[in-house]
């Protein structure tokens, strides 16, 4: 610094409205020194700290590092100049300049702290956690040495340490908005959505431009169902942040899932707009289209599937190219089921129209519907996953074949029935059933609970009370799984005869809903096979259903046996159940 004695007046006085926040007075005395002494390193790097206050970030980096050039023996430059270029993204390079402020000044807890963060980003979790560790020694006080601890353990997958790293960080500091967001996030993890939120709204408290916490306290309020605030914190988080293509894609699948599928839509445009490759939001949209019955370009988006997280799972590397709807009287087609039980059986109606197209078709598919599909029109061998595969020429996922074959809302393939079981099963299931008088109603009241909106689309056996004490009516239960112990909790097991426990495979249902007059159940493989046995079949769903079902009808294109019954508000399958009722009433007296 040089000794001028005016030029040390102006400094203190610069640095006096610095710390008081009079940024701009602060910066009019800086410029001031260095008109009379450009090269004065403190005023360029106290002029680098207000642009980085500002978030200028170049300019800030700029005079720092022209600081630097001048006087390279100051710790605080190189600390400060790392900060920077932490806040650039520019971590590897951080991490060099907290190094070298700490070859100037070794025992500084926070550059060690910083160097710590630094490292996490740049992909050194081990060595900053070493760094972190040391920093909390030498400041017991210091919460950010725990935090970046958290971070360090958090890369290394070491949940629950990071999750106690957080909790120091907070203990020593109870406002610190990001140890807050990043413990919600562990906590999100691990399925404590409650201690999540809690977090989160703490973090936001905290720090109101915290948009990450707003993104994240909007999924779990999605989770939750409470999607009006979720969309409140998705745009407050847009607003914070800035255009972010993941931020804008939760957006549209909140709205969508509240129902406005045009402004779903609408949303996926625009997070596609800056994100076109965006695989998870094109599929999002992809269902949108579909659930309005945009068919040529939903099936067409839908393929954008396969390049999900979701579908990571059971992406293959297939030896032979995509059949694409192409008449091959030579060919071997492989199809491939991928999804869920009630999607093999909704779209096997399209296997007689790929046989007519192919010389031979192979399906792929799990073996509780396999025996439905060995009796299909149109299949040559069914085979299990995980069995040899055969010499195919070309291959092609199961919901793949509506795109391949131009389905459009008005060539929907309905002829139906598509499925059959042999006389002796549907005999021996009559059997189990019985005779008698009244109809004969099957009844499911919940889907698998590994499907994601298991909870949305399942009301549960005490829902359905009022619905089994209709008179004329004898009740068959369709329920695989819990059959036995849901009836016992709700003490109905004498009001519904327990078939499901017993089925080995859909081939069973089968035959057991042939043997009906009515199938009652929510949305799950037991609906779409009674609809693909044309029996009649009412379906309950939840007010938004997902997109095969469209919006708003109570009638299926996919199954004309069917009836649908929507819960005329979120929630609310009481007015489901009340509907089915009266309609059942009238039913059972003929």
């Amino acid at each position: 610094m040089t000794g001028n004695p005016d030029i040390t007046a102006a400094l203190q006085e610069g640095v006096a409205l610095h710390q008081a926040g009079r940024l701009a007075e602060a910066e009019a005395r800086y410029r001031a020194i260095l008109e009379d002494a450009p090269a004065h390193a403190d005023a360029l790097h106290l002029l680098g700290l207000i642009a980085f206050q500002e978030g200028r970030l170049e300019e800030a980096l700029a005079g720092i590092e022209r600081a630097v050039e001048i006087n390279g023996a100051v710790a605080m430059y190189h600390g400060n100049r790392g900060r920077i270029l932490k806040a650039l993204g520019r971590d590897a390079d951080a991490a060099s300049a907290f190094a070298a402020a700490l070859r100037l000044q070794p025992g500084d807890a926070a550059v060690l702290s910083d160097l710590a963060g630094a490292l996490v980003d740049a992909g050194d979790a081990e060595a900053a956690q070493q760094f972190a560790r040391r920093a909390g020694d030498l400041a017991p006080e210091l919460a950010a040495a725990p935090y970046n601890e958290g971070l360090a353990l958090a890369a290394l997958k070491e949940t629950g340490p990071a999750e106690n790293a957080f909790r120091r960080a907070l203990e020593r500091d109870p406002r610190f908005a990001a140890a807050s967001h990043e413990l919600g996030a562990i906590l999100q993890q691990n399925g404590d959505l409650a201690g999540a939120e809690r977090q989160y709204r703490e973090a936001i408290a905290n720090d109101p431009a915290l948009g990450e916490a707003m993104t994240n306290l909007g999924n779990v309020l999605r989770a939750d169902g409470r999607l009006e605030e979720a969309v409140k914190y998705y745009r407050r988080a847009l607003e914070t942040l800035g255009e972010i293509a993941t931020v804008r894609g939760n957006l549209g699948v909140a709205l969508q899932e509240l129902g406005d599928t045009d402004a779903a839509i609408a949303a996926y445009d625009k997070a596609l707009a800056t994100e076109p490759a965006d695989a998870e939001i094109r599929r999002n949209r992809a269902q949108a289209l579909l659930q309005k019955g945009q068919f040529e370009e939903g099936w067409r988006e839908f393929e954008w599937r396969w390049k999900t997280r979701h579908f990571a799972a059971i992406r293959r590397d297939w030896k032979q190219p995509q059949w694409a709807g192409e008449t091959l009287p030579e060919a071997t087609v492989l199809v491939h089921s991928e999804q869920g039980f009630g999607d093999c059986i909704q779209f096997a109606r399209y296997l007689p129209m790929l046989g007519r197209r192919v010389g031979r078709v192979v399906l792929e598919c799990p073996a509780p519907v396999a025996g439905l599909m060995t009796g299909l029109d149109g299949v040559d061998d069914v085979i299990l996953p995980g069995a040899p595969l055969p010499a195919y020429d070309r291959h092609v996922p199961l919901m793949s074949l509506p795109g391949a074959f131009a389905t459009g809302f008005d060539t929907i393939p309905a002829a139906v029935p598509y499925l059959s079981v042999a006389a002796a099963s549907e005999t021996l299931w009559g059997g189990r059933v019985g005779g008698g008088a009244g109809l004969r109603v099957g009844v499911v009241w919940k889907g698998s609970h590994k499907h994601q909106r298991n909870r949305w689309r399942s009301p549960g056996i005490e829902v359905l009370r009022p619905l089994l004490s209709v008179p004329g009516v004898r009740f068959v239960s369709l329920q695989k799984d819990d059959e036995d112990v849901d009836l016992r909790k709700a003490s109905l097991a004498g009001a519904v005869q327990p078939l499901g426990q017993d089925f080995r495979n859909f081939t069973d249902t089968a035959a057991t809903i042939r043997n009906l007059d009515l199938v009652i159940a929510p949305d799950t493989a037991v609906a779409h096979l009674a609809g693909a046995l044309a029996r009649p079949v009412w379906l309950m769903l939840p007010h938004v259903g997902e997109w095969r079902w469209l919006e708003e009808r109570t009638d299926s294109p996919w199954y004309p046996s069917m009836r649908i019954y929507r819960q005329p508000a979120r929630g609310d399958w009481d007015g489901v159940v009340e509907a089915m009722a009266v309609d059942l009433a009238a039913l059972a007296k003929g």
